[in-house]
């Protein structure tokens, strides 16, 4: 590792100014800090935005972010240390690194020395439109298994991978058996990421769904119900499916277009990109347009003057903690950072920190709040269609941070 004096780096992360510290266990003892910078890697080399990188001391963290490039600057105490280097929230995606740190030293870690590696079992279900896993296991270098829409019978089986990506266009029926599995699911730590008109797992694709008209005793395919059980801004009802259609309601109404200057609201997903507006390229028609939205979806991504939302995600409200984690000897965390407890941040650490962390405050759990995590996009996430770079990108964001 090559080290140099602090003088001599440019920082580019804020950070206290301060060189030195009492030791809370030792108030007379004085600490000193040092620095550590580097860029942060998937398993190919594709840098990573917006990761969080800390070290853990008895309790405090020492928090970074990488910036649009991957990097970080990072000011810690001196000594051996532990680096870690996480995905979203680090429950998926997490390494660390141990380092030695030098007062007023920064050290600069080895190009293709961090990357971050996947903590949980992933799958995704192929589609007629859309190939995820591309991203995923091709460019990012993971790995992910390959379903099908039957494998959704089966509990157990979606119980074991962390995430399951769904693609636009599926292969297959869905039914209420699959409905309580997804739901069951997500309520229980699973993630999921569906694009266009994958919503129909979240929503229902119309079959085997009661008709309300006659007392329950038919079933009626999507779009058969008459218009007095049509929904206020949707065209066609959602029928089926394990979301409340209160809450998310799409049309496959959208053209062949270019989105230009998309809005990105969410602040993490600016950072990922360094820009605040996107142009999003809609190369196939009759894509689903989000008609109604509301709590506990937001908005990640919008068309302010035509559209409305073209991303969304949705952290299931519920009090069921993070599975297995506690077996594996890792648990995610709220933790309150010392000094500035408005800027809370949501982590995984080892099982030996926690007690640590709850004796100041933090809690268990995401600073979300719920467990799962749903993210929908109206756009595709097809190579053999016209994603753009900023858009490959962000699907990249999409897939850390579930």
């Amino acid at each position: 590792m090559k080290k140099f004096l602090l003088l001599s780096i440019a920082i580019s992360v804020v950070f206290a100014f301060s060189s030195c510290k009492k030791d809370k266990d030792n108030p007379d003892a004085v600490v000193n800090f040092g620095y550590v910078s580097g860029k942060v890697y998937t398993p190919s080399g594709v840098p990573i935005p917006a990761a969080s990188v800390f070290v853990d001391d008895h309790g405090e963290i020492y928090f970074a972010r990488t910036d649009k490039n991957g990097y970080f600057y990072l000011r810690v105490p001196e000594g051996e240390r532990e680096l870690h280097v996480q995905g979203g929230d680090g429950s998926m995606f997490r390494s660390v690194y141990s380092i030695t740190v030098e007062a007023d030293e920064v050290t600069e870690l080895p190009d293709n020395y961090l990357k971050i590696s996947q903590a949980v079992e992933l799958a995704y279900i192929p589609g007629a439109y859309d190939r995820i896993e591309t991203i995923l296991i091709d460019s990012m270098g993971y790995t992910a298994d390959q379903l099908a829409v039957s494998d959704l019978d089966n509990p157990t089986l979606m119980a074991s991978y962390g995430a399951i990506f769904l693609n636009c266009g599926k292969s297959g029926v869905l039914d209420s058996a699959k409905y309580a599995n997804m739901e069951e699911y997500v309520m229980n730590g699973g993630n999921i990421y569906a694009s266009d008109y994958a919503v129909e797992y979240l929503t229902g694709d119309g079959y085997y769904t009661v008709n309300l008209n006659d007392g329950g005793s038919a079933h009626n395919h999507h779009g058969d119900v008459p218009n007095n059980n049509m929904r206020a801004g949707c065209n066609t009802p959602e029928i089926g499916g394990f979301i409340d259609d209160a809450t998310l309601c799409t049309d496959k109404e959208g053209p062949s277009t270019m989105v230009y200057q998309a809005e990105i609201v969410d602040t993490l997903i600016q950072a990922f990109l360094g820009k605040t507006h996107i142009d999003i390229e809609y190369d196939l028609g009759a894509w689903e347009v989000i008609k109604d939205l509301t709590t506990p979806w937001e908005i990640l991504i919008q068309d302010p003057t035509t559209y409305g939302p073209l991303a969304a995600r949705m952290n299931i409200p519920t009090s069921a903690t993070v599975r297995r984690q506690l077996d594996q000897g890792w648990v995610t965390i709220c933790h309150f950072p010392p000094g500035n407890p408005g800027n809370v941040q949501t982590i995984t650490i080892s099982v030996n920190a926690l007690p640590a962390h709850l004796a100041h405050g933090d809690y268990v759990g995401s600073c979300l709040g719920g467990a799962g995590t749903i993210f929908f996009t109206t756009f595709h996430n097809h190579v053999q269609g016209n994603v753009g770079p900023d858009v490959y990108q962000m699907l990249q964001y999409f897939i850390m941070n579930l």
